[in-house]
């Protein structure tokens, strides 16, 4: 067995290679083997070159003879290395090509160590992005440095809540996965967004294991917010979340993710990733303390304001690029993607 064919087949090898560039969870072994599990079929490329590998996992998405390809947040490389990065993207040609991709859509989580356009290297510019445009990146440091670091009415909101006796438990103390998917429908109901089946939930704690965290907040006695977070590496990712129209007051979510930080923090994290904030800054928020401004729809401006609350940095990624196979067929292939869309 080739050294690329034994990392793209053993998950402690894979995470290793994606890990020492820097790689993002959604390029971890086991984001690939939960997507398997619901629609996409998965391929891993590794090239090595010296002491260097570089990783990209690619999910296809097939409608009768022919498929899209979707890298999210990758591939996982050297930032200083573009003959590595023309190898592998030429297996990534090679793998979908084979697999009668119409084309396949890099989401980079960082500009490919290229000199000149995107063009010149045979790429187009993408559709809009699957995942998040920008996030907000919280350093992690010890509780009062992790408390002066928010805006004053954040940390005012996390000192509520535990003035106000909310609590936080984990996962199985009292609440478990159908307690977050109530609370989930609740949320997505007020909030005008689309969800999963409760299986999809359930078994992402299942597959990431130790690695992820389902906490859940009290208030009054009442379910008032939950979450779900994952780690990879030396940082932690908020995936999904939850709050209860009628008692999610008290600062209930704010401490959540506090309690969340602390988690990622004690389990050797460097950076939380609050996930997913709007494109541009939207216009002003109302701010009340212990509530949150509303968030629905398209309308994200309670989500900006609840995040960049936290005293992180906001980080813009990459516009969407593609490999193009195929010049007929983009509205199919889109089709077959857009599902994928709002997935964390």
């Amino acid at each position: 067995m080739s050294a690329a064919d034994s990392i793209s087949r053993d998950s402690a090898q894979w995470d290793a290679a994606v890990l020492a560039n820097r790689g993002h969870l959604l390029q971890g072994w086991n984001w690939g083997a939960f997507k398997s599990e619901f629609g996409w079929d998965i391929e891993r490329v590794a090239v090595p070159s010296g002491d260097r590998t570089a990783t990209a996992q690619i999910l296809f998405r097939s409608r009768g003879p022919v498929s899209v390809g979707y890298i999210p947040r990758g591939p996982a490389l050297p930032d200083d290395d573009p003959e590595i990065a023309r190898a592998l993207i030429k297996r990534i040609d090679a793998v979908s090509r084979r697999r009668r991709a119409l084309y396949t859509i890099f989401e980079v989580d960082r500009a490919l160590p290229f000199d000149g356009t995107f063009r010149e290297h045979m790429f187009v510019r993408g559709p809009e992005r699957i995942q998040p445009a920008r996030t907000v990146k919280v350093t992690l440091l010890p509780d009062e440095q992790l408390l002066a670091q928010m805006r004053q009415n954040t940390r005012y909101s996390v000192r509520l809540a535990i003035r106000r006796n909310v609590t936080v438990c984990r996962a199985g103390e009292a609440y478990g996965v159908d307690d977050f998917y109530r609370l989930l429908s609740d949320t997505s109901d007020r909030n005008k967004f689309g969800i999963h089946a409760r299986g999809y939930y359930a078994r992402f704690l299942d597959l990431f294991g130790d690695n992820a965290i389902s906490i859940y907040a009290q208030s009054d006695g009442h379910l008032a917010a939950a979450l779900i977070g994952a780690r990879f590496g030396d940082e932690a990712i908020y995936m999904y979340g939850a709050s209860s129209t009628e008692y999610r007051q008290h600062g209930a979510a704010f401490l959540l993710q506090y309690e969340a930080m602390r988690w990622a923090r004690d389990n050797g994290c460097a950076r939380y990733d609050l996930w997913g904030i709007p494109r541009d800054d939207p216009g002003s928020v109302s701010d009340t303390g212990d509530s949150i401004a509303g968030t629905k729809g398209d309308d994200w401006r309670g989500l900006f304001r609840f995040k960049t609350g936290f005293g992180g940095k906001i980080v813009d990624y990459p516009p969407s690029l593609e490999r193009r196979y195929h010049r007929l067929g983009a509205f199919v292939a889109r089709r077959m993607i857009s599902d994928q869309r709002g997935d964390s």
